[in-house]
C-alpha cells in the first residue's frame, strides 16, 4: 500500500487520519504506532472501523466533522487526509490546515492525498478529455461503475488545483517536502510542520 510507506511509521508515532473511512490506513498503521486515530462522520465506516481495529488497544475512532474536530496543541507526529479535504469549502481547507499545525508535534507531517488538480481547476471542462482518458486508465475495469460518483466529486463537491492547495499549506506555514502527482486529477502533497 502505497499511501501508507509515505509515512515511515515507528513506534514513537501518533497518527492522526481525518476523514479514516474503514480504517484502510489505520489499520496499516496501528501495528507499527505508538497510537491511532480516525475521525469520520459516517456510522457506517465508523463500525467497519471500529471492527477492523478490535485488535488494537491504541486505537481510537472519533465520530466528528472535520469542521468540528478538535485536538489539543502537538498530539500528534503524522496527520491523514485521504480523499476527505474535497469535502471543506475553500475557507474550511485554510482552517483545516491552522488547526493541523497546531495539533502536530514541531517536525510533524501532514499528507493530503485527493482530487487536487495538476490544472487551474476552473478549466475542468477544458481537460475533460485528458481527465476521462487518466481516470480510465487510472481506474482500469473500475471506471465505468465509478465514472459518476467521479464527477460528482468533481462537479458537486470542492476540489482544487495543485497551485492553491501549496498556497494554503505554505501560507499555512508548512513546509512542501514533496508532491506526487498520480493524474492530472489526483495529487499526494507530503508536508512538514
Amino acid at each position: 500500500y502505497e499511501y501508507a510507506k509515505l509515512f515511515a511509521f515507528n513506534k514513537e508515532d501518533s497518527l492522526l487520519d481525518l476523514g479514516c473511512g474503514d480504517a484502510t490506513l489505520l489499520k496499516i498503521a496501528a501495528p507499527l504506532c505508538g497510537k491511532v486515530c480516525g475521525v469520520d462522520i459516517s456510522d457506517e465506516q465508523l463500525a467497519r472501523a471500529k471492527a477492523a481495529l478490535a485488535d488494537f488497544p491504541n486505537a481510537e475512532l472519533v465520530r466528528a466533522t472535520l469542521q468540528e474536530i478538535d485536538f489539543p496543541a502537538e498530539s500528534f507526529t503524522k496527520v491523514s487526509m485521504r480523499k476527505a479535504i474535497h469535502h471543506l469549502t475553500n475557507h474550511e481547507k485554510s482552517i483545516m490546515i491552522d488547526k493541523v499545525f497546531k495539533w502536530l508535534k514541531p517536525g510533524g507531517l501532514f499528507i493530503v492525498e485527493d482530487m487536487i488538480t495538476s490544472f487551474e481547476f476552473r478549466l475542468k471542462d477544458e481537460f475533460r478529455p485528458l481527465i476521462e482518458a487518466e481516470a480510465a486508465e487510472y481506474y482500469g475495469e473500475r471506471w465505468e461503475s465509478f465514472k459518476d460518483a467521479f464527477f460528482t466529486t468533481m462537479y458537486a463537491e470542492l476540489p482544487c488545483d495543485l497551485s492553491k492547495m501549496i498556497n494554503r499549506l505554505l501560507h499555512g506555514r508548512f513546509h512542501i517536502k514533496r508532491v506526487n502527482t498520480i493524474t492530472c486529477f489526483m495529487c499526494t502533497i507530503i508536508s512538514q510542520k
